[in-house]
């Protein structure tokens, strides 16, 4: 079946080809992938769960079919879209848990006057939850578990001055799970700045926002939390080859479960530089907090990111990726009590047959070292994805 369904997309290309317009206001992209995991359930060398003693196998392939639809419509200054897509996700060992994915979307571009602007975004989608950050063992990190996100974010800008925004922000999501509903939660954010934007498409901006993350079953070994930070970014463009991007703050987190806080330092600074036409490399580094799901705690996370990015020819292009988190667990009313890194290496290569059709490959390698025995890993992967755009 599968072998058909690329003899008819192969077929299909021409003519896709010749009906393919990047203006076009409707877009179909079709999608299949095919992926093999050494280690699946990103499991500790000498541990196990339900699944892989039944298989008696730790590693899996599975293959993706995945068809999207974006549709643009402009009606004088607003700008309307929708997006949609279904992903049909097999299994070879795991078969239990073959399920299908989707999402949808729509934004609002909208624009009243010369001084008043914004955006509107509404999404819902529904797919596989992780298999980490789980506080039972056994089937619950193994079993299917489908996660449904719902989300919708309101933002408003006054331009006070031809180079002076004022930027406000609300938005509320929401997480739910058909099996661990122990982590359904809801998160309502806040957020208020103003932006200065320099001719040359500079900018420098001050911002506060405010989180709250709250759950929706009340357990005694866990609870929400409220975030706030108050921050300072920064674009600067030096010449036509270099980008500078710097986002300083302070970041104030406070547990519902008893009141305990942190205040730390949170922020990134990121550099991107176009060595050639063909060349380009970009580098990240940052500190955030981040929830932790399954009890009453936070991550804070410690990042870095390099990207290299090789335009061999006009068809051909090589992307090397290196990544490191650093993470700090505390639990509130315990103090610290785990801290893990996590190292990996990407590297990918993007063929573009025609305008409208490519293929892509990847190798990935990933470790983690935790201070806590059961939370290490290795695990490795290789992906295979051809695409056609219509």
């Amino acid at each position: 079946m599968w072998f058909r369904v690329c003899l008819l997309g192969l077929c299909m290309a021409d003519a896709a080809q010749a009906a393919y317009d990047s203006e076009d206001p409707f877009k179909l992209n079709a999608n299949v992938n095919y992926q093999y995991d050494s280690n699946f359930f990103k499991l500790a060398e000498n541990s196990s769960n339900a699944q892989v003693n039944r298989h008696g196998k730790r590693s899996e392939s599975k293959l993706e079919a995945k068809l999207s639809g974006r549709l643009d419509l402009k009606l004088s200054r607003q700008l309307v879209s929708l997006t949609a897509d279904i992903n049909q996700i097999n299994y070879k060992n795991f078969k239990e848990l073959n399920h299908s994915e989707w999402s949808s979307g729509l934004t609002w571009n909208w624009a009243v006057g010369s001084l008043l602007s914004g955006q509107l975004n509404a999404s819902t989608s529904t797919k596989m939850s992780s298999f980490e950050d789980n506080i039972l063992d056994g089937a619950d990190n193994s079993a299917l578990d489908m996660q449904r996100q719902n989300s919708l974010y309101f933002q408003t800008v006054l331009k006070l001055k031809s180079t002076v925004d004022l930027i406000a922000t609300v938005g509320v999501s929401t997480e739910e799970h058909d099996f661990k509903k122990y982590i359904n939660a809801k998160s309502m954010t806040t957020s208020i700045a103003t932006r200065y934007r320099s001719d040359q498409g500079n900018y420098i901006s001050a911002r506060y926002s405010r989180r709250k993350y709250t759950y929706d079953l009340d357990l005694p070994f866990r609870s929400g939390f409220t975030e706030q930070v108050g921050s300072v970014d920064m674009g600067y463009s030096p010449s036509s080859k270099i980008d500078i991007s710097l986002n300083l703050g302070l970041g104030r987190w406070e547990s519902a479960f008893n009141g305990q806080s942190q205040t730390t330092p949170q922020g990134d600074v990121g550099l991107s530089w176009r060595a050639t036409n063909k060349t380009t490399f970009k580098f990240v580094y940052g500190q955030n907090f981040s929830e932790f799901t399954s009890g009453a705690g936070r991550n804070l996370d410690r990042y870095y990111g390099l990207t290299t990015k090789w335009l061999m020819t006009e068809k051909t292009a090589w992307d090397f990726d290196l990544n490191r988190r650093e993470r700090s667990l505390e639990v509130a009313g315990r103090g610290g009590v785990n801290d893990e890194d996590t190292n990996s290496a990407r590297f990918a290569l993007t063929y573009k047959i025609l305008p409208t059709v490519n293929l892509s490959s990847y190798i990935q390698a990933e470790q983690r070292i935790s201070n806590n025995i059961s939370g290490n890993y290795k695990d490795y992967q290789f992906g295979l994805n051809a695409g056609l755009d219509y």
